[in-house]
């Protein structure tokens, strides 16, 4: 076959098929597939179309593209909560990995709540301190959730300007918080 004819094969392939690594995209897994094609094809359509290339991938398993889709969507979603939880650490400097509860010293639930309520209400004051823009955008990347690329683009601002507000915005809380201390 000349060459023309692979990499018209290969582009094609790659328009129709997506394959994935199985040990790599998940840790632990020991089948004798070592491969997934992700297609709309059947096996059998797949050998007769591009026999030349999934040899090579061979023992693989055929999953359909809305697997596909629904995968893609999990990793998305499972890298958007990591960054999330990555960004609240940060900020706030506490990880529930290190608390330790001691229920021997714990406080009873009026108490519980009085504190928080009034954790709740400093956190309020000091957002209230910030300029307007400033509060605007903190309470969209934390409690909407977005990015602040997704901020700027409302905006229609660039992305740095954002970022330095943001950046103002979180040591202007900083020191409002260690001055309550």
């Amino acid at each position: 076959m000349n060459t023309y004819y692979l990499t018209a094969l290969d582009e094609q392939f790659k328009c129709d098929c997506k394959v994935i690594n199985l040990s790599y995209e998940y840790p632990g897994y020991t089948g004798e597939e070592k491969w997934a094609i992700i297609t709309d094809l059947t096996e059998e359509e797949l050998i007769e179309k591009y026999e030349e290339i999934i040899s090579s991938y061979r023992p693989f398993i055929v999953l359909s593209s809305m697997f596909g889709s629904v995968r893609a969507d999990f990793i998305r979603n499972e890298d958007k909560f990591s960054k999330r939880a990555k960004r609240s650490i940060s900020i706030f400097d506490f990880s529930e990995e290190t608390e330790e509860h001691h229920p021997e010293i714990a406080a009873n639930d009026l108490e519980e709540e009085a504190i928080s309520n009034e954790m709740a209400e400093q956190v309020r004051d000091a957002i209230a301190q910030l300029k307007p823009i400033q509060r605007e955008r903190l309470i969209k990347y934390f409690f909407e959730g977005k990015s602040l690329l997704q901020i700027a683009a409302e905006e229609g601002k660039s992305y740095s300007t954002v970022y330095e507000s943001y950046q103002a915005a979180l040591k202007k809380l900083k020191k409002i918080f260690e001055n309550t201390r």
